[in-house]
């Protein structure tokens, strides 16, 4: 891997949001529609959805409003009218624009389906009509901000179409950890400079909400004991995952840059090696290698799962890039660091999704907290996995062997999860 290759991986794998992914792209597709019909009176909204998008936005908090509903995710979209700032739609969300959701809703016929597609997990196509005829439908399709058509009354609209996103975020695969062990030592991240912008946000946001919930889990408030102790220093950690994941999955307006198509990914994936990096007192140097390190991890993990997972595909990827950064930061070697993600997944293979919800904060935060201490007992005891059942000695058949059960065995799981929840 070299320096353009980290930057288009980089590129294509951050996202700013507002809230959840899946309850924005939601919005997202409502405010296209809204816009283009914007000076015409609303009559009916048609969503159609797949499986999993529905089972991951059914019940989590729609931005501003701190309630779930798709139906009124629909009319916040309608209401706000900015397609352009995509899956962060929800941002400029006013409390005069929440007052006036029930009414618009009132006035509109709304209607909601969902399916199981074969050719894709994420798929999105909104029919919208006014009253005075015109009809706009629009479709969303295998990643969140993917306009593949726009349609206005049979006329295509191409100004909102994405068509080359597809080849630009499948242009790289990573092919093997060592791929990003050797980049990340090598150290040399020019054209890397707004991941490390981006992971100071991250992290700081979460000091600012601890703050202000009075909870003493800064690092500053460790002692030197709870500094050596691994136990302590991960419900530390956890904190702040927690309180930055807990904000946007109950539906406040609160940025997080997504990675690999997930927010809370993103929380535990940049927090982590900031975390670790003041816990630890390490150089700037190290911090900008933990970053990269933990950034990369999580995408190598994301990679081989559908975009939209049957198992916690942001449990999977942050237990295993704050296992990576641990090790790591306490100079453990290239073998350390696969047997600790190795160890961490051999523990995780069960971690099923049941849907964006409230308690997705505590999955993403326990995982990070599970992957720090998966990380200290391979540096305690020298663990390693036997090779046995999913996982492999190998961690780069691991990690495959957790796509194939996520996208190919457990595929038509989600109609029975969904049927449950």
């Amino acid at each position: 891997m070299d320096q353009m290759t980290a930057k288009k991986i980089l590129e294509s794998n951050i996202a700013r949001t507002i809230g959840c992914t899946d309850i924005g792209v939601v919005g997202y597709i409502a405010s296209i529609g809204a816009y283009i019909l914007r000076n015409k009176k609303i009559q009916s909204i048609h969503l159609t959805m797949s499986d999993e998008l529905y089972k991951n936005s059914v019940n989590v908090g729609v931005p501003g409003l701190k309630k779930s509903g798709l139906n009124q995710a629909l009319a916040l979209g309608v209401l706000l009218k900015n397609p352009k700032e995509q899956l962060s739609v929800f941002e400029s969300v006013t409390n005069n624009d929440i007052d006036q959701i029930e009414s618009l809703l009132k006035e509109i016929s709304v209607k909601i389906d969902h399916y199981k597609y074969d050719d894709t997990v994420l798929y999105e196509e909104l029919l919208m009509t006014s009253t005075e005829g015109d009809e706009v439908k629009i479709v969303i399709k295998d990643h969140y901000d993917h306009v593949v058509s726009v349609e206005k009354n049979g006329e295509k609209l191409h100004e909102f179409e994405r068509k080359e996103l597809i080849s630009r975020v499948n242009k790289y695969k990573i092919q093997s950890y060592d791929e990003i062990y050797d980049f990340v030592v090598q150290n040399d991240f020019s054209g890397l400079e707004e991941l490390f912008r981006i992971a100071e946000i991250q992290y700081e946001n979460s000091r600012i909400e601890l703050k202000k919930a009075g909870r003493n889990f800064l690092v500053e408030n460790l002692t030197d004991v709870q500094k050596a102790c691994t136990f302590e220093l991960s419900n530390f950690l956890k904190e702040h995952i927690e309180v930055s994941s807990r904000k946007r999955m109950i539906g406040d307006i609160f940025t997080v840059y997504g990675v690999a198509g997930s927010g809370n990914l993103g929380i535990g994936t940049l927090v982590t090696p900031m975390f670790l990096s003041d816990a630890f007192q390490l150089s700037q140097q190290k911090r900008e290698q933990l970053i990269v390190l933990s950034f990369l991890t999580s995408v190598y993990v994301k990679q081989e799962m559908n975009i939209v997972t049957v198992l916690c595909g942001t449990g999977h990827a942050t237990g295993s890039s704050t296992a990576a950064s641990f090790v790591f930061s306490k100079n453990g070697t290239r073998t350390q660091i696969k047997d600790a993600i190795n160890l961490y997944l051999s523990t995780s293979m069960g971690f099923v999704c049941d849907g964006a919800k409230v308690s997705c904060t505590y999955k993403v935060s326990f995982a990070a907290m599970n992957g720090m201490i998966t990380g200290n007992m391979v540096m305690d005891q020298s663990i390693s996995c036997d090779g046995f059942g999913l996982n492999k000695i190998d961690v780069d058949e691991t990690i495959k062997n957790l796509g194939k059960l996520n996208n190919e065995i457990l595929n038509t799981a989600n109609k029975g999860i969904i049927s449950l929840i």
